[in-house]
């Protein structure tokens, strides 16, 4: 890895470290991006080559908000944005047609998230206990791929429990999907991640199947106390997958085999070591999108002081891989496609990550500025239907 493997203290934002939340955007602070100003020019520097100074050239339908990710197999988005990882929280279950529909018409990429192998309707599996039948996912894919046009892609993403599973198989053989993202550690969160679930059925399911699951429902007592109200609901811990050299690049190679023509991947990355060997072995493997987290950020299924003390803010991380991109081209190395995850929202803060990392960052991945506004609008339709459309104010 030769230089790679040096720390920097370099900051993208050169906005240091005096805040922990103006750093890490949590808190009462704002995200880092939004301390910066964004400067523009009438003197038309910088503008698309073959595109004159006129007025009539240079109007805001010239912009272009286009971009796209991969190795040899590109993916055009209409926008430069990736949903995060949708799967565990409620809102992602229930409202999954909603988002699917929105980001399949707004021509981004919606990411299916790994915490999705678990008993559900219809589920079924083989002699050899892997998914033979998964309605659940199979919907999931279909609300997507009947409204995608030429822009995004659907991405599910998998985790060392999916693989057990035959998750992979799955996705190929009865939806011929072109490509999977695979899944370092938990969304910040170095101790893995955790759902609540409330179903006796579905915990002594995921239980026989080798998941983690506390407290233990296969003891009688715990089954009594849950039938009798004294427990209400059990955690479903996931497990932190850990990687290394060898067995990442010969995982790539076995999907390859398997027929996916791109492999993307989202890493949650706790120090600039495990960045580096990140973007270094993303590089050997051909990775066609790599994701690099940052904090605070995920479902919130953590202990809030993890989230926002147990990593290194997302500027920081951030500003290492655009300098850790640069020393591998330097190096004669290919740097894959980036996307940075962190907690961005406004569309000024979006471009100014963009801009940052350029020419390596293509995208920026978001969960909550999307989910927020599709939340909003289901609400204004529920109120429309109920006949209570004098309850919606404009200002």
């Amino acid at each position: 890895m030769g230089s790679l493997q040096q720390t920097i203290g370099a900051d993208m934002t050169q906005a240091g470290c005096r805040s922990r939340d103006a750093a890490a955007g949590g808190g009462e602070g704002r995200p880092v991006a939004s301390h910066l100003e964004t400067q523009g020019s009438g003197l038309g520097e910088g503008r698309p080559a073959g595109l004159d100074s006129s007025g009539d050239a240079c109007s805001v339908l010239s912009a272009s908000t286009e971009t796209f990710y991969g190795w040899d197999r590109k993916v055009k988005l209409a926008m430069p944005i990736i949903t995060e990882a949708l799967g565990p929280v409620e809102t992602a279950q229930e409202d999954w047609e909603s988002l699917a529909a929105g980001a399949a018409l707004a021509g981004v990429t919606l990411v299916c998230g790994e915490d999705l192998c678990r008993p559900g309707p219809g589920l079924q599996w083989d002699a050899r206990g892997k998914i033979a039948r998964w309605p659940g996912m199979d919907q999931r894919i279909h609300a997507y791929n009947r409204r995608q046009g030429d822009y995004g892609e659907l991405l599910v993403q998998m985790s060392i429990d999916g693989a057990r599973l035959g998750l992979a198989e799955y996705l190929i053989e009865k939806h011929h999907l072109e490509s999977l993202e695979l899944k370092w550690g938990q969304g910040v969160n170095p101790i893995g991640g955790e759902i609540k679930i409330d179903s006796l059925d579905r915990v002594v399911e995921l239980k026989r199947r080798g998941q983690t699951v506390i407290p233990n429902p296969s003891d009688r007592a715990v089954q009594a106390a849950f039938r009798s109200g004294a427990l209400r609901e059990f955690e479903r811990h996931s497990r932190l997958g850990l990687v290394d050299e060898e067995g990442f690049l010969a995982e790539c190679d076995r999907l390859r085999g398997l027929g996916f023509k791109r492999i993307a991947l989202k890493a949650e990355v706790y120090e600039l070591r495990e960045l580096a060997l990140a973007m270094t072995w993303s590089s050997q493997a051909r990775i066609d999108l790599l994701s690099i987290g940052g904090g605070p950020a995920g479902a919130g299924i953590r202990p809030w002081r993890m989230t926002e003390d147990g990593h290194l803010p997302a500027s920081r991380l951030h500003s290492a891989a655009v300098e850790f991109a640069g020393r591998l081209a330097a190096e004669g190395k290919r740097v894959p496609d980036l996307a940075l995850a962190c907690p961005l929202g406004a569309e000024g803060d979006i471009f100014k990550a963009i801009a940052l990392g350029a020419p390596y960052v293509k995208a920026v991945r978001i969960r909550s500025a999307l989910l927020i506004p599709g939340l909003a609008g289901k609400e204004v339709g529920r109120w429309i239907a109920e006949g209570g459309s004098a309850k919606i104010r404009f200002a």
